[in-house]
C-alpha cells in the first residue's frame, strides 16, 4: 500500500525535490496507516460478486461516498444493462492535463470452504501467510513492513482504489496540489468480462477524454520494485471442434490410424507457438506496435 501511494504521489505532483517529497509523503503513511487499513478493511467487508447487482450497487455508493469525502465530483456512470462505473473527479486551478486512473470494484466468486475463515472478514497478518504470517491486532498501527491484509478483494482490485485515495490525501497533507487534474474510474464489471465497457466509454467520452489514463490493477512485483506497465497483453478466445470416431475403437485395430481427437488437439496446440513463446499464426502480429528504442531501453534500465 506504501509502494503504490508514494508513486501515486510522484506521478502527481511536479516538485523539484520529489526525495523529499517522497520521505514526507512516507511519514505521513507511517503515522496513518491504521486509517488507511482500517478504511480497506471496511471496503472488503462489501461482498461484490460481479454477478450480484445488488451488492456491486452497495460498493458503488460506498465508493461515492470514499470519493466525496476528498471533495471529488462524483457520478455513476451507466448504459444499458450495466452496473454502474464510480467517476470521481478533482479539478486543480490552472491545470491544464488530466489523468484517469482506472480500478475496479467488482471480484470474482469465492468458494469459501478453501479459505481459512470468512473472506468477507478482513484479516491482519504480520507476513504473508505461507511465509507463517501471523494474526495480528488491527489496530492503529504502525504495521510491520511485510503486514498483509485477507479478503476478498482486498487487492484485486480494492487495495489500489484506498491507495489512490490514500495519495490525494497525503498531498493536502503535505501542502502539494497535483499538477493535473484527476479523475478515477472504477468499473463494476471488470471479473465479468467487461461485457458494457466499450459502449459506456463511448457513451460518456466527453466526461471521460483525458491526456492520459492509468491502470492499477497488478500484483507487487516479487522485487518489491516500483513498475510502470507499457500495457496489456488482452485476451482471444475460441472454440475448436474435432473431429473422431462416434464410438470406442480397439486400439489393437485402430490405433494410430483412425483419427485420434486428444492426438490432433495435441498438435494443434503445440503448432501455435515457437520454442521462444512467438506465436506462429500467420497474420497474427500484423497490427502490433513493435517497442519503441525508448522502451526497449527503459526496460533494460
Amino acid at each position: 500500500m506504501a509502494l503504490v501511494t508514494v508513486a501515486v504521489v510522484a506521478a502527481l505532483a511536479a516538485t523539484a525535490s520529489p526525495t523529499a517529497e517522497a520521505d514526507a509523503v512516507r511519514g505521513w503513511v507511517r503515522s496513518h496507516q491504521g486509517a488507511i487499513v482500517h478504511e480497506l478493511a471496511d471496503l472488503v467487508r462489501l461482498p461484490n460478486l460481479a454477478r450480484d447487482s445488488a451488492a456491486i450497487r452497495a460498493n458503488a455508493d460506498r465508493l461515492v461516498a470514499m470519493l466525496g469525502r476528498r471533495g471529488m465530483e462524483t457520478r455513476l456512470l451507466e448504459v444499458e444493462g450495466s452496473p454502474p462505473a464510480v467517476y470521481g473527479v478533482r479539478r486543480v486551478p490552472g491545470a491544464r492535463r488530466s489523468v484517469v486512473f482506472y480500478a475496479h470494484y467488482d471480484g470474482q466468486p469465492v468458494d469459501a470452504s478453501k479459505w481459512h475463515g470468512d473472506p468477507w472478514t478482513p484479516v491482519l497478518r504480520d507476513r504473508a501467510r505461507e511465509d507463517g504470517g501471523q494474526e495480528i491486532p488491527m489496530a492503529e498501527g504502525p504495521y510491520p513492513a511485510e503486514a498483509r491484509l485477507y479478503g476478498r478483494s482486498s487487492s484485486d482490485d480494492k487495495g489500489p482504489i484506498v491507495a489512490l485515495l490514500a495519495a490525494l490525501d497525503a498531498l493536502r497533507a503535505i501542502g502539494r496540489e497535483p499538477s493535473v487534474n484527476v479523475a478515477l474510474f472504477l468499473e463494476g464489471e471488470e471479473e465479468a468480462g467487461s461485457p458494457h465497457l466499450e459502449r459506456m466509454l463511448q457513451a460518456h467520452r466527453d466526461v471521460l477524454a483525458a491526456d492520459a489514463w492509468l491502470f492499477c490493477d497488478g500484483p507487487v512485483h516479487q522485487s518489491r520494485r516500483m513498475q510502470i506497465y507499457f500495457g496489456a497483453r488482452g485476451v482471444t478466445d475460441l472454440e475448436v471442434t474435432l473431429y473422431g470416431p462416434a464410438r470406442a475403437l480397439h486400439s489393437g485395430h485402430y490405433g494410430n490410424w483412425a483419427p485420434n481427437p486428444a492426438v490432433e488437439l495435441a498438435h494443434l496446440v503445440a503448432s501455435l507457438r515457437d520454442g521462444d513463446g512467438r506465436i506462429q499464426i500467420a497474420g497474427y502480429y500484423d497490427d502490433v506496435r513493435p517497442p519503441s528504442e525508448t522502451e526497449r531501453q527503459a526496460l533494460r534500465e
